[in-house]
């Protein structure tokens, strides 16, 4: 027996929040490993020994606070497996010398040493991305659909 209008449309629906929910876990994903990238692996994220990259956080409650090292590696996909359409993510980084790395600083620190460090704006770029990460995101969703059939 065919289906009716409302049932063609129930499933269309369901099958649309689907994908609008599948779009906005990969874009998040994709914006945390964009912000995850360090200058070694083609991103902008300067590297040392790596703590930096994985100190990033993801977060539904707020805005992840700063704690010392090392770090192990980030939540982003524990958090977006859970994450819905309507609820705020945050991203942050865990590592207490982030904000000099991405910002920079010039002047004394607290122990009385002088610097003259130049920002490398990370989280700008990432942010600055974020309409190419949502499209690719939307790409690989439907790309994953049509392998399916779905």
């Amino acid at each position: 027996m065919a289906k009716s209008f409302a049932q063609q449309v129930d499933e269309w629906t369901r099958k649309t929040k689907a994908r609008v929910s599948a779009v906005h876990k990969k874009s998040v994903e994709l914006l945390a490993d964009e912000m995850s990238t360090s200058v070694r692996e083609g991103g902008r994220v300067p590297y040392k020994d790596g703590n930096l990259a994985r100190s990033l956080l993801a977060s539904t409650t707020g805005m992840p606070k700063t704690a010392e090292g090392p770090f192990s590696g980030a939540s982003v996909g524990i958090v977006t497996a859970t994450l819905r359409v309507d609820q705020p993510v945050w991203l942050g980084y865990q590592a207490v010398y982030a904000r000099r790395q991405n910002y920079g600083f010039v002047g004394a620190d607290v122990l009385g040493r002088v610097y003259n460090q130049q920002g490398s704006y990370f989280v700008e770029y990432a942010i600055d991305m974020w309409p190419t990460i949502v499209k690719r995101a939307a790409e690989k969703t439907r790309q994953g659909v049509e392998s399916r059939g779905t």
